[in-house]
């Protein structure tokens, strides 16, 4: 697997999916047990459709940043501590790094 299309399979399962998947719970479920759905479902279904839409954009900026800083730890441009270790990403098929430019790509896909 290359780099562009790691990075394009994780965006889509990771961000696309995860956030059609909120989306529907979010405008589907009527009553949850886990507390943090407790408390934000009837601040939701409170919200108008602008409000919501702008909620919506807002989870999704979080998961596209998260997803970013750890394309970044990964590619060694962003660090967990002062005595990081480097990482290698390979995968089974090729003895090929296939991470350094990954958050750089991710974030090229989101600027289309």
């Amino acid at each position: 697997m290359e780099a562009l299309e790691f990075v394009k399979k994780l965006k889509e399962r990771v961000i696309e999916n995860d956030n059609k998947v909120y989306q529907n719970l979010l405008a589907t479920t009527i009553e949850a047990k886990d507390p943090i759905w407790q408390g934000i479902l009837p601040t939701y279904k409170n919200m108008n459709k602008d409000q919501q839409a702008a909620f919506l954009q807002f989870l999704r900026m979080i998961q596209v940043n998260t997803l970013s800083h750890i394309l970044g730890v990964l590619d060694g441009s962003t660090t967990l501590s002062e005595n990081d270790v480097n990482f290698i990403l390979k995968t089974e098929e090729k003895d090929e790094l296939i991470n350094g430019d990954l958050q750089d790509i991710f974030l090229g896909m989101e600027e289309m």
